[in-house]
């Protein structure tokens, strides 16, 4: 009952305070009532959580079917009491019993709804006579995603492969990749930790402990990082002894990747928060480079930078398997926000790289205005810059990943018989200016 109270909790950050669910979760271990329950009861609590997050659509779509009138009016917790019912019923095969009990068993804390346990009790005991059978019939990815970013994914992608998303979205459990420190040890680290090698270089758990818990992790062998998220480094080619300019740097994993193969790196972000955050992994793997606190659009550096890397801020759609929130948070708004942010940028990093220098420019978005449709206008701007296309033969691991342009899409429906990956953009270019 204590992790489904924390569930409740969480769920209200999340959609009604917009909080993302990895800090709301951080939150409750801080100061709410998770930090008082054991290991089991707190993973249990976020797996209701995130279940319904990504299944929230069909959830509201099987309680419209079976509430005839809809939910009540100042009805407090009831709908999000309901959804979480619906999501251990059909999603996580909690038994009937336990879900009606505990869903009655809310009303303890929150007296002033107790007029809603029957109407709950009767509701959830439909859904779980009949509930699956509804379930089948529903549209997972028109039914959760909402209108506009399922307009523009299967604008972009398909149908098919928007529903191939959609199903890595909804995975139970996501794997978790890791990126070693010494490239040359991944066949000893992949048999101690029982992880798959990568064609990217990463090594892939499909379940893990915590993972401060897990073998390396105290002697900085490896850090986590999406397999997706190890690409626009290696887009960047032999850097080791190059000066390489590493902006928006956090959470931190490219910083490390370049300061890994031996790049004298600087690495730019505004937060200081998450520029410390980065120093101690850096320490922790036994790495250095060089934090600098900034606004990226009113900063200029004294020199030209030979190569730059560009993770630009962005609306994070590609991340959805890893953030099932952000499927209800973001609107057309904040694309059109971010798509305009990462425009200034690229033209304002322009001017600091040097004539011959390459540049990488990154968003883990899939929506095509936060990506490629930036790119033919900041080439007009900047005519010595030419996109520098990359080739199955000079990058054999990115191979499948390679669009006609020369650039690299990555896609959550990519390596599904795997766990999937992260949605990325990626691009390379080139500043042909005489030196």
């Amino acid at each position: 009952m204590a992790a489904r109270a924390g569930a409740l909790r969480l769920i209200h950050a999340v959609l009604s305070e917009k909080a993302l669910l990895d800090e709301a979760y951080a939150h409750e271990l801080a100061e709410g009532p998770l930090r008082k329950l054991n290991g089991s009861d707190r993973a249990f609590a976020k797996r209701i959580a995130t279940t319904v997050l990504q299944h929230l659509g069909e959830i509201d779509t099987i309680l419209s079917r079976f509430m005839e009138r809809g939910i009540p009016k100042k009805s407090g917790p009831l709908r999000n009491i309901l959804r979480i019912g619906t999501a251990e019923l059909l999603f996580l095969n909690t038994p009937p019993h336990a879900v009606v009990d505990c869903a009655v068993s809310h009303y303890r804390t929150w007296r002033k709804y107790a007029g809603f346990k029957g109407l709950t009790n009767a509701v959830l005991r439909r859904i779980s006579r009949d509930g699956a059978d509804e379930l089948a019939t529903i549209d997972p990815a028109k039914a959760t995603l909402p209108d506009w970013m399922y307009q523009s994914l299967s604008t972009t992608y398909g149908q098919d492969s928007t529903n191939a998303m959609m199903a890595q979205f909804q995975k139970a459990q996501i794997p978790l990749d890791l990126t070693l420190k010494d490239p040359a040890s991944a066949d000893e680290w992949a048999e101690r930790l029982g992880a798959e090698k990568m064609p990217s270089g990463s090594l892939r758990l499909a379940s893990h402990d915590k993972v401060d818990t897990l073998e390396g992790f105290a002697e900085g062998a490896w850090w986590v990082q999406d397999a997706a998220a190890t690409l626009p480094v290696q887009m960047l080619g032999e850097v080791s002894g190059q000066k390489v300019l590493d902006l928006c740097a956090a959470p931190g994993g490219k910083t490390m990747q370049l300061a890994a193969g031996g790049a004298d790196v600087t690495a730019l972000d505004i937060s200081a928060k998450r520029l410390e955050r980065i120093d101690q992994n850096l320490k922790r793997v036994g790495l250095s480079a060089e934090l600098v606190k900034g606004d990226l659009l009113k900063r200029s550096f004294d020199e030209k930078w030979p190569f730059i890397l560009l993770d630009a801020p962005c609306s994070a759609t590609g991340t959805m398997r890893r953030h099932p929130e952000l499927i209800h948070q973001r609107t057309p708004a904040d694309i059109g926000h971010f798509a305009k942010l990462q425009a200034k940028m690229l033209n304002h990093v322009a001017d600091m790289l040097a004539p011959g220098g390459l540049m990488v420019f990154c968003t883990c978005s899939l929506q095509p205005e936060e990506g490629p449709e930036l790119i033919a206008d900041f080439l007009m701007q900047n005519p010595t810059f030419g996109i520098e296309p990359l080739t199955p033969e000079e990058t054999p691991a990115l191979a499948p990943f390679i669009q006609p342009d020369g650039s690299l899409r990555t896609r959550p429906d990519y390596w599904p018989e795997a766990g999937g990956m992260d949605g990325f953009f990626a691009i390379r270019l080139r500043n042909h200016a005489p030196s």
